[in-house]
């Protein structure tokens, strides 16, 4: 198996160190296979169907960690506190279309406003049929009014209802940190995001949309001051650099009870050629807590500029990984500073979206 040495910035033969400098390897990450093409669902009368059968260095360095330890997957921005909440409101919107009874896509504009000016849009729903042989819809929505950097990671209280006043469809939750929700996935445009429910029943059915939490990682509260000074390389190999005495930080997480929190250490540090790394360990976070996740967050920045940030949600009963790894573009400066936050929090929205 060959890994890639962040201080060399070569591939190695081997998983643990490089046999050239001794820095912790990062393994490479296989290629995901080709997704299936989604079909389109089936006519209400027509039984369901199968489907049918950068750079690179910084893209390793945000994949992978280049310690042992535990899983994490996704990576996301980080959050910073919310002012104190204010009775919600609900502001019904116009739709876009007429609904067509046919359509396996459906958009929609339905917007609503709760408190501390956090507000949600409906952009579109659409059916598509599953790799189970499963008709299934995916709700895009767009969220308004969280601070910059901050992302949603879930919704908590979302349900779909029908003209009656029914069950449309019901969304799953699960936990994140130690909230519940159902997952919301990123879709690269701004602050825009994708829901899937199953079954979905004929889209111009749906009348109402509930939402009663958003679910967001906690901010980045605690800070660990790095001394980058001295000559940094304008090639490879990088420059490892000792952390110093304080090396480490306990970041608040409510999962763990009043006055509790993780252990967060600083693993690695190089800088040179353009860029600083740096690697943290959050493995002492998962010490006999199997079956845990922990969203963690983390930036670096140079002085009041933030040069890169980074989320991932790290699994105790994954793949071994054990933490996250900052690669960040930036010219040599004497002093950087890491930003660390972990778990969530649920911001209160209680709205209702409907034409």
């Amino acid at each position: 198996m060959s890994a890639w040495c962040p201080r060399c910035d070569a591939v190695r033969p081997g998983r643990v160190a490089c046999p050239a400098c001794g820095t912790p390897l990062a393994a490479l990450e296989a290629p995901r296979p080709p997704a299936e093409p989604e079909l389109p669902p089936p006519a209400d009368d027509q039984p369901v169907r199968p489907a049918g059968p950068s750079r690179l260095r910084v893209a390793l360095l945000v994949a992978v960690l280049v310690l042992g330890g535990f899983a994490f997957v996704a990576g996301r921005s980080g959050a910073r506190p919310a002012p104190a909440a204010a009775p919600a409101t609900t502001t019904p919107a116009t739709t876009t279309t007429t609904p067509d009874p046919e359509a396996n896509l459906r958009e929609l504009g339905w917007r609503a406003r709760g408190p501390r000016d956090l507000a949600v849009t409906a952009v579109s729903i659409r059916r598509f049929v599953t790799r189970d042989r499963e008709t299934a819809a995916e709700l895009t929505l767009r969220v308004h009014g969280l601070q910059p950097g901050q992302e949603l990671f879930a919704l908590q209280g979302l349900r779909l209802l029908d003209l009656g006043g029914g069950v449309f469809s019901t969304p799953e939750e699960e936990p994140i940190g130690d909230q519940p929700g159902t997952p919301a996935t990123p879709t690269g445009e701004p602050a825009t995001y994708t829901v899937v429910t199953a079954p979905a029943p004929r889209l111009d059915s749906l009348a109402a949309i509930e939402v009663g939490r958003l679910v967001v990682v906690r901010p980045r509260s605690e800070r660990i001051d790095l001394d980058v000074g001295g000559a940094w390389p304008a090639s490879r190999p990088l420059r490892t650099v000792a952390p110093g005495s304080r090396d480490a930080v306990t970041v608040p997480d409510g999962s763990l009870g009043q006055g509790q929190g993780l252990p967060i250490r600083v693993a690695a540090v190089l800088v040179g050629a353009g860029r600083a790394v740096v690697a943290l360990d959050a493995r002492e976070a998962f010490a006999d807590v199997p079956g845990r996740s922990l969203p963690l967050t983390a930036e670096l920045r140079a002085g009041d500029r933030v040069l890169c940030s980074r989320t991932v949600v790290l699994r105790s009963d994954g793949p071994p990984t054990g933490g996250l790894v900052l690669a960040c573009p930036t010219r040599p400066v004497p002093r950087l500073t890491v930003g660390v936050g972990a778990g969530v929090q649920a911001l209160r929205l209680g709205v209702t979206l409907e034409r």
